[in-house]
């Protein structure tokens, strides 16, 4: 698989998504590209107050059904540039959500600074705005193959994954969302919704989470080992 041309590495936000009636511009969601590798965390808006919990069992149920609604995966993207309009498939190898029925892939040009997404499997339309200075250092900092952790820099910021531990349950069809999966008491909860995709920003003193599938984690600081 060929690196990711340079024009797409960086962190991008996403500004806009249409499909059918549903028009989104509150949603939380970024995309870090490497040269191969991506992470992708999505927060739908609407968000409850997670004030006074600090994990997965701390949660109430309307809480947990809210986490359950969020999006976000790891892998390795591959980029078609001898077309026109160039083809990104992003192959997934962590997802947040069950397994999906078609593979994830769009139609994608650039329109100044925007990189606009059209889908090809799916009807949708995605406009995405890349931070400023990120296209800087869009590298992996740390994978472990045996548990799927990952780490990717972009500029000043980081994506960390930490997937679930669990597989799915056996009798769980691609298509199916994790709020269904959880509704049939297919597995226990906590065991669903422990899948960490963190977003954190590189200051002078260590690393700040800004957004995090793990409600709890935002606003937390890993400081640097200065000795």
């Amino acid at each position: 698989m060929r690196p990711v041309p340079a024009g797409y590495r960086g962190l991008w936000r996403r500004t806009l998504l249409q499909a059918g009636k549903l028009r989104d511009t509150t949603s939380t969601v970024y995309w870090l590209q490497t040269d191969r590798w991506h992470a992708d965390i999505r927060i739908p808006a609407g968000r409850p107050s997670f004030e006074g919990v600090a994990s997965l069992a701390q949660c109430s149920q309307a809480q947990r059904r809210f986490l359950a609604r969020q999006q976000g995966f790891c892998g390795l993207t591959e980029v078609d540039d001898t077309s026109r309009p160039d083809i990104c498939r992003w192959h997934r190898i962590a997802d947040f959500q069950p397994p999906a029925l078609k593979p994830d892939a769009g139609a994608m040009h650039f329109a100044g600074d925007l990189l606009v997404e059209t889908g090809i499997h799916d009807d949708y339309l995605e406009h995405w705005e890349r931070l400023p200075g990120s296209d800087r250092e869009a590298t992996v900092l740390a994978h472990d193959e045996a548990s799927g952790d990952l780490l990717l820099r972009a500029g000043d910021w980081i994506m960390r994954v930490v997937p679930r531990r669990g597989p799915w349950p056996g009798e769980c069809p691609p298509g199916i969302s994790l709020e269904a999966v959880m509704a049939a008491g297919c597995i226990d909860e906590t065991a669903l919704l422990d899948f960490e995709i963190s977003l954190l920003r590189i200051t002078d003193i260590g690393w700040t989470i800004a957004h995090s599938t793990l409600p709890w984690l935002e606003g937390g600081l890993i400081l640097f080992d200065e000795s």
